[in-house]
């Protein structure tokens, strides 16, 4: 047995961890249900009811917007209660709201079952990274963080595709009941986790809900790192949705077929995957905030180029481009999991309920203003210029963390010294 431990790959080596194996167990069904109905969604709105951009929009608008509206509640909620039992309560709630899409008689009526499935999402990221550090020992939490971000990457991938087949051969009401089915899987595989999943100091000095939340701010603000990585991610995630619903034009600009669209997107997906496996297995000693620069700068001059493809400055074939995205779902996988890797490292067990929700508020204001944005500057520059504006900014957004990296060490070395 001891020599079968040895000889199993760093990346997977949280899998030999009960408690943990269990929560990325129950992260398939919790995340596929997260996307197996997005399609269904856009169908019943699109199609079956005739709404519209409008209606299109507004149903992004309600999957969004529980992330920042209830970031405070949620990061509060995370820090006092045991874990266990909110991931098994988000998954419950989720289940009931994507069943009662099927009795939603109009859009209003979809649109508050949506918030409230999409609140309950906010709710589940947070405990699962506030679970993680409680789960994983502090030498595997890259390795934990990495099949995460597997698991989720490979969700958004075969969520979307199986739901959109799913549409050829039932009614959309019986996709939303077979999504509901998830949820409660996965409530029930969280049965299995230990009652009582909080730090020891969780119950301590619990004051009144506001200063809770302060307290949370207070820490991000005393520590330079964090907060710097918390900035980063939200410009990331602006940055990255500044382009990434304009990948149809891109291709239809450089002159590819429609075929080469899903092969696109699957490309990058699989990069990501390949990308966190990776970070599991070689770096899992590494400084991730120094993962975070290098990713950022080479996804960001791929990113650029990619702009320059568009524009006609450079011609490759179909094979290169999809390299190319491969290749950029390799550095944003460097990016992403090492964040969280920093959020972990940087922030008291306590506390990282409230730090981790103020990360997903932000990327998720983040990410509901870039694409009216990048759609902007594309009708007026041209579909290549949000790849070429996004791509340099990032670069420069690396470069930036590394002179504050190196600012905060410099810091850090002359209070040492004192």
């Amino acid at each position: 047995m001891v020599i079968a431990l040895k000889q199993f790959p760093d990346s997977l080596a949280p899998l030999t961890m009960p408690k943990l194996r269990r929560l990325l167990l129950a992260q398939i069904p919790s995340d596929l249900a997260d996307w197996l109905d997005f399609v269904a969604l856009s169908a019943l709105v699109a199609f079956q009811w005739h709404l519209g951009p409008i209606g299109v929009a507004s149903l992004t608008l309600a999957l969004a917007l529980p992330y920042v509206v209830l970031a405070p509640a949620v990061g509060v909620l995370v820090d006092r209660a045991d874990q266990r039992t909110l991931l098994i309560a988000s998954n419950v709630i989720r289940a009931i709201s994507t069943a009662a899409f099927v009795l939603a008689p109009n859009l209003v009526a979809l649109l508050i079952c949506v918030i409230i499935k999409s609140s309950a999402d906010a709710l589940f990221t947070p405990a699962k990274q506030a679970a993680i550090p409680l789960l994983a020992p502090p030498d595997r939490l890259l390795s934990a963080n990495s099949l995460s971000h597997v698991i989720n990457q490979l969700t958004k991938i075969v969520g979307p595709a199986l739901g959109g087949i799913l549409t050829v051969f039932l009614e959309l009401q019986q996709i939303f009941l077979l999504n509901a089915g998830l949820s409660l899987i996965a409530a029930l595989i969280l049965l299995g986790l230990p009652s009582g999943l909080r730090p020891d100091r969780a119950t301590e000095d619990r004051g009144r809900f506001s200063q809770e939340f302060i307290d949370g701010l207070v820490h991000i603000r005393r520590r330079p790192v964090l907060a710097t990585a918390i900035v980063a991610m939200a410009f990331g995630y602006f940055l990255i949705f500044l382009y990434d619903g304009l990948i149809a034009l891109l291709v239809k600009e450089i002159g590819f077929s429609s075929a080469l669209l899903g092969a696109s997107v699957a490309c990058a997906g699989a990069g990501g995957v390949v990308g966190a496996l990776l970070l599991g297995q070689f770096f899992g000693q590494r400084d991730p905030f120094q993962l975070m620069i290098v990713s950022g700068l080479v996804g960001g001059l791929l990113i650029a180029f990619m702009g320059h493809v568009g524009r006609g400055d450079v011609m490759v074939s179909a094979t290169v481009f999809c390299v190319l995205l491969f290749a950029t779902g390799l550095a944003s996988a460097g990016f992403f999991v090492p964040y969280r890797v920093v959020l972990q490292r940087e922030t008291p067990l306590e506390l990282l309920g409230r730090v981790t929700a103020v990360g997903e508020g932000l990327s998720a204001a983040a990410m509901m203003a870039a694409p009216p944005l990048g759609a902007g500057i594309a009708e007026v520059a041209g579909i290549a210029a949000p790849y070429l504006v996004s791509g340099y900014a990032t670069a420069c957004l690396a470069l930036l963390l590394l002179v504050v990296r190196r600012r905060v060490d410099k810091t850090n070395d002359l209070v040492a010294d004192e």
